[in-house]
C-alpha cells in the first residue's frame, strides 16, 4: 500500500493570499494537484490542510480515495506536515510518497513512474530528477517512518542525505518536478506556460 500526502498547510506568505485557491485552467491549483494524484496508482491519498484549512476545504472535492487531515503546527513549516500525514497514515502503509499542493504540473504519468520505480526497488527512497537534479514527488519506503516523524527545519532532506546509498533516482523529461509556485512572479509564469502546453495539445 502506497500513501499519497499531498503537504498544502503552508500560509502562502509570498504569495499573499492562499496560493491553493488560485485559478488553474478551469479550476483551481489544489484541485488539480488532488485529480492528478486521485488519478494515479496511489492506493489512498492524505491531504494535509493547516492555514485557511476551512476556506481551501470549502473549495475542494475529494473522492474517496482521499482523506483529509488539520496540521495545527502549520506555522512550524513544511516538516510538521510531513509528520502529520505520516502519523495520519493507514499502520499497514508500505511506503509513503510526498507531493506539494502547489505543483499543478506534476502529472498522473509522473507519479506513475515514480510509483513504478519504487516497486522495482523495496526499501529505498525514490526521487524524480531533471537535469541532474532532485525534485518531487518522492517516496520513502515505510522503513524511514519513525525517522521521518523525527524531522526538523531541514525537513526530510536530512533522511535522504542520511540514506544517500537507498536513492533510487528516476530521471524524468519533465522540468515541472523542480518547480512549485511561491510568489505572484511565480505564478504568472506557470499560467503561461500552462496556456502554451495547451495550445500544444489541441
Amino acid at each position: 500500500m502506497i500513501i499519497g500526502i499531498i503537504l498544502s498547510a503552508g500560509e502562502s506568505k509570498r504569495m499573499g493570499t492562499p496560493k491553493q485557491l488560485l485559478p488553474w485552467g478551469k479550476t483551481i491549483i489544489l484541485q488539480h494537484v488532488i485529480e492528478n494524484a486521485q488519478a494515479s496508482r496511489l492506493d489512498n491519498i492524505l491531504l494535509v490542510l493547516g492555514s485557511h484549512a476551512d476556506e481551501i476545504a470549502a473549495k475542494i472535492n475529494v473522492s474517496a480515495k482521499t482523506g483529509i487531515v488539520i496540521n495545527h503546527d502549520y506555522k512550524e513549516g513544511m516538516s510538521s506536515s510531513v509528520k502529520c500525514g505520516v502519523t495520519h497514515a493507514p499502520s499497514e502503509a508500505d511506503a509513503y510518497m510526498l507531493l506539494l499542493g502547489d505543483q499543478p504540473f506534476i502529472t498522473t504519468e509522473i507519479i506513475n513512474k515514480v510509483l513504478a520505480s519504487y516497486k522495482q526497488c523495496k526499501q529505498c527512497i525514490v526521487i524524480p530528477v531533471y537535469n541532474g537534479k532532485h525534485g518531487h514527488p518522492v517516496i520513502f519506503d515505510a522503513e524511514y517512518k519513525q525517522e521521518l516523524l523525527a524531522i526538523g527545519d531541514k525537513g526530510a532532506k536530512v533522511v535522504t542525505a542520511k540514506h544517500a546509498n537507498k536513492i533510487m533516482e528516476v530521471t524524468v523529461d519533465a522540468p515541472e518536478v523542480l518547480t512549485d509556485i511561491d510568489t505572484p512572479q511565480d505564478y504568472q509564469q506557470a499560467i503561461g506556460l500552462n496556456a502554451d502546453r495547451q495550445k500544444k495539445d489541441r
